[in-house]
C-alpha cells in the first residue's frame, strides 16, 4: 500500500509557486501522489488558507501596499485575483490519490488540549485531521510539529538535501 503524506498549505504553495529551495522535491512528492506511490491527505482548511495566502500575495505584489488595506479601499479588487485562485483550485481538485479532509467540531474539540502542546488552532486540526487518518508523515515548514513525538515532519526546503521524502 503506498505511503499516506499530509500536505500543509506551504507544500502547495512551494508546487505552485516554485519556491527555488523545494520545488523539485515538492514536485516529486505530487508527481509520487499521481502515480499512486503516494496517498495524499490534507484539510479543507488548507485550502481555505492557500487561497488567502495566494490573494494576499497577488494584492501585495500589484499594488505594493498591505493587502488588507488595498480590500478596505476597494473591496472589488479580489475579483482581480479569482481566475489564479481557480486555476490553482482546478489543479487541486484534478490531483489522483489526494483526499480532503472536512473539518468539523469533533477536529476543532481538540484545538484546547493541542494549544497545550504548542501548536496553534490551525495546525491542531491538521495534527488531529493527521491521526483520524492514520498519517505518520507531513510535508511542512512548520517546526511546530517537531514538538510533536508520533508523527514525522518533512521539510521542503531540506529534503532535496537527504533526497527522500
Amino acid at each position: 500500500m503506498a505511503e499516506m503524506i499530509y500536505l500543509d498549505t506551504n507544500a502547495f504553495y512551494a508546487f505552485f509557486f516554485e519556491e527555488p529551495k523545494s520545488f523539485d522535491k515538492v514536485k516529486k512528492t505530487f508527481d509520487d501522489m499521481q502515480k499512486g506511490k503516494k496517498l495524499g491527505l490534507t484539510s479543507c482548511l488548507t485550502l481555505d488558507e492557500l487561497a488567502y495566502i495566494i490573494l494576499m500575495k497577488l494584492i501585495h505584489k500589484k499594488y505594493s501596499i498591505h493587502p488588507k488595506e488595498k480590500i478596505r479601499e476597494s473591496p472589488e479588487v479580489v475579483l482581480e485575483f479569482i481566475p489564479k485562485i481557480k486555476e490553482v483550485f482546478g489543479v487541486i481538485f484534478s490531483f489522483n490519490n489526494l483526499e480532503i479532509a472536512d473539518a468539523d467540531g469533533d477536529l476543532a474539540a481538540v484545538i484546547p488540549e493541542y494549544l497545550e502542546k504548542g501548536l496553534l488552532p490551525r495546525d491542531s486540526i491538521h495534527y488531529q485531521t493527521m491521526k483520524v487518518y492514520d498519517c505518520k508523515k507531513i510535508l511542512s515548514t512548520d517546526a511546530d510539529f517537531d514538538r510533536l513525538k508520533d508523527i514525522v515532519r518533512i521539510n521542503p526546503e531540506e529534503i532535496w538535501h537527504r533526497g527522500k521524502v
